[in-house]
């Protein structure tokens, strides 16, 4: 026997968080042996599409490895350019906290497009400096130029992306503000860290003469 309990909210934004204070009621009463319950509805249907999401990220992520694997020729520079990811993982929850927003599946939606956009400063810094060793310069030299060449760029970039969310994130809605607020402090502390801990990376881990020799 089961009994089926439907209701709507007036507004679309209110749906998660009135599931979810529902559920934390719920949780808190001793049911009789062999009585459940379960949750449906729009939050079911958000809870499932986090797995999908999880396998789409994981691809995404297998795509742009192996594209640049073929652009940069080498293994250990992808990862470089990766490093950039971590690193916005840490903005993108501390922004997410300071607003009061918690990891929805809207955030998660941001968080997958945040690693494509991240990736793009960390792309042009370790790509100008593969040009500067090959045009002659020390590995130093090239990392030192790149390094303040391609601030501007990179800085100017990431401030029309994060300017050009803040009217859709300054809505306080449950579906822009999370995905809103994911991107923008993803990439406040991937362009400020990238600029520090991708030059240090590349001194590291790329070999010098074989940049030289790639073309």
């Amino acid at each position: 026997r089961s009994t089926s309990i439907t209701a709507s909210t007036l507004s679309f934004d209110a749906e998660i968080p009135t599931s979810e204070t529902i559920m934390s009621q719920l949780e808190k009463l001793d049911y009789p042996d062999g009585i459940t319950y379960e949750i449906g509805g729009e939050y079911e249907g958000q809870q499932e599409s986090f797995g999908d999401l999880g396998i789409l990220l994981l691809l995404a992520l297998i795509g742009i490895f192996s594209i640049l694997v073929l652009q940069f020729r080498s293994l250990l520079q992808p990862l470089i350019v990766f490093a950039a990811i971590p690193l916005a993982i840490t903005g993108s929850f501390i922004a997410l906290f300071l607003t009061g927003w918690s990891f929805s599946f809207f955030a998660f939606v941001g968080f997958i497009s945040l690693v494509g956009i991240v990736v793009n400063n960390s792309i042009i810094l370790v790509d100008y400096t593969n040009q500067l060793i090959r045009g002659g310069k020390s590995k130093i030299e090239a990392i030192t130029e790149a390094a303040k060449t391609r601030f501007t760029p990179i800085v100017l970039t990431s401030i029309t992306t994060i300017l050009g969310l803040v009217p859709l994130t300054f809505q306080a809605t449950n579906l822009w503000s999370p995905l809103g607020w994911t991107i923008i402090g993803g990439m406040i502390s991937s362009t400020i860290l990238t600029l520090l801990i991708v030059p240090v990376l590349y001194k590291w881990f790329t070999n010098e003469k074989m940049v030289a020799e790639s073309q």
